[in-house]
């Protein structure tokens, strides 16, 4: 595995965006998670061989540590949810560029519950109909990058 500062830097930077909107957000609303997203992009757009675990367990921790929540259970669950929307989407489809967005939104999705699951006491406790801001928690950040991506193609289109 090579070490990159860029993507360390990423990674911080994401955990403090994170940390921010769990606080803020996070209090009224559900905040959108866009950690899993860069760890997703991350592990795609990487060398072959680059794992996403260790960022992941790093992140997920210090996330943890942020929100006085029981540490390590950021970190499982990211790791499980990024793994189970791989193989599943190994399974099922090719790669391309939908392939990045329903791995987020799938990794997304699973690492959220997987969350409540392990972060609850007793374990689940806390499934019910709260647990459906899940998706928006999932789909909000893609669908911004949709925008930003669309908004950047018409400028260069424009320009040209």
């Amino acid at each position: 595995m090579r070490f990159s500062v860029r993507d360390q830097t990423i990674v911080a930077l994401t955990v403090a965006v994170q940390f921010m909107l769990e606080v803020t957000l996070g209090r009224v609303l559900a905040a959108p998670n866009i950690l899993v997203p860069v760890l997703v992009y991350l592990a795609l757009n990487r060398e072959p061989r680059w794992h996403v675990q260790g960022k992941a367990f790093f992140s997920g921790l210090s996330l943890d540590l942020l929100t006085h929540q029981p540490p390590g259970t950021s970190s499982l669950s990211m790791i499980l949810g990024i793994l189970a929307a791989r193989r599943l989407l190994s399974a099922t489809i090719a790669a391309g560029e939908v392939s990045f967005y329903l791995h987020s939104v799938l990794a997304s999705i699973f690492s959220d519950l997987l969350f409540i699951l392990l972060a609850s006491r007793p374990p689940g406790a806390y499934f019910g109909v709260g647990t459906l801001l899940v998706i928006p928690r999932a789909v909000a950040p893609l669908a911004c990058l949709v925008v930003v991506q669309i908004l950047l193609f018409r400028i260069r289109s424009d320009s040209a």
